[in-house]
């Protein structure tokens, strides 16, 4: 065991902390204990890895603010939270979240609208509800207290039966689509996105929305358009679970019109339907191809930008001795803070869906 003395710690400390950067979350002055410890091999096998790129952006969204006037110490950037101790800047807002901002505001929501995730280049679900992070959201309800909704991109470990009644068995992916259950409803969301089934009669519409060629319909719909085969079973999304926002406290039109989520036109939800009809039931060895599917689906649901994400990237200084970096890459690294983004979203579909924290 190794050991130092607590006051040459405490005044190395000390001695470090006028010209600590807060997007370093600490890491440099544990890094240099480490080593005063006898334990730097420790510290200098974790740098760099996963657990200290999202520590440093922990750091960026909790520990810089705004002090005084027209002075940048910093600034949360995080949309799920808001500033911390100031109004963001008009530059500090991507393109593209004004976009969605101004697109949420012209045309609104209701059941039957189809959501993706932001497309900024800083995620807002990289440190907090990763399971949305390039997610595809459906709107199923929508009224006075609350919203309701599906995620619609990921594939669960367990299969659904689809019987035909010549006697057929098919098995499709049951479908992650939230942590609630509706009570009194069936848990199973049959859906399909298909023009010979809507002229079928097979499923209705959500809510009044006329527009919407999402469709629900029930088990017994399914198996019997099946079986007259004017279907096959992965013309179908089954989901089990819901999201729910409250509209007292944060409802999902706020978020939307914050461009934390964006409006799917809806000339590409059939494209997006087809991508995610792909996936199969999640495995270990499919993880990485079931991914990439969800974000292609995602991709494919947006609208073409006539500028690059990184076009009007903010920058903040904060103070003098401190460097201005690149605000789309993780502070003092070379990792892009999408690329991060995604790194986190595997690990939470890892962990929660596939039960291999570790893969």
């Amino acid at each position: 065991m190794c050991a130092t003395d607590s006051q040459t710690l405490l005044k190395e400390l000390a001695r470090q902390s006028s010209g600590v950067d807060p997007r370093d979350a600490g890491l440099e002055t544990w890094e240099l204990l480490m080593e005063m410890i006898g334990r730097g091999e420790t510290a200098r096998q974790s740098k760099g890895k996963f657990d200290d790129l999202v520590l440093k952006e922990w750091g960026r969204a909790n520990l810089l603010f705004k002090s005084g006037e027209n002075e940048n110490v910093g600034i949360a950037r995080n949309p799920l939270w808001g500033t911390s101790g100031g109004a963001i800047p008009s530059g500090a807002v991507d393109n593209l979240m004004k976009e969605a901002a101004e697109m949420a505001i012209a045309e609104g929501i209701s059941e039957g609208t189809l959501l993706r995730a932001s497309s900024a280049e800083r995620s807002p679900f990289l440190l907090q509800k990763q399971e949305f992070h390039k997610s595809l959201v459906l709107v199923i309800l929508d009224d006075d207290k609350c919203s309701v909704g599906v995620m619609l991109n990921h594939a669960a470990t367990k299969g659904c039966e689809v019987r035909s009644t010549l006697g057929g068995v098919s098995v499709i992916p049951l479908r992650y689509g939230g942590d609630y259950a509706v009570k009194g409803q069936s848990p199973l969301l049959w859906l399909h996105c298909d023009g010979n089934l809507r002229d079928a009669g097979v499923g209705t519409p959500f809510g009044n929305n006329t527009e919407s060629i999402i469709f629900k319909c029930s088990q017994e719909q399914a198996q019997e358009a099946i079986s007259n085969k004017i279907a096959k079973a992965t013309d179908f999304l089954v989901v089990s679970g819901v999201c729910v926002w409250p509209k007292l406290g944060g409802s999902l039109a706020t978020e939307v019109k914050r461009g934390i989520f964006e409006i799917v036109p809806q000339s590409k939800v059939e494209g997006v339907f087809s991508t995610l009809q792909k996936q199969r039931i999640l495995s270990s060895l499919n993880l990485s191809d079931n991914i990439e599917l969800a974000h292609a689906a995602w991709k494919r649901s947006g609208v073409a930008k006539k500028s690059a994400l990184n076009d009007d990237v903010l920058t903040l200084g904060i103070g003098e001795g401190y460097d201005e970096d690149d605000d789309t890459v993780v502070f003092n690294s070379d990792k892009k803070v999408s690329e991060l983004a995604d790194d986190a979203h595997r690990k939470w579909i890892a962990t929660f869906l596939l039960g291999q924290p570790t893969i």
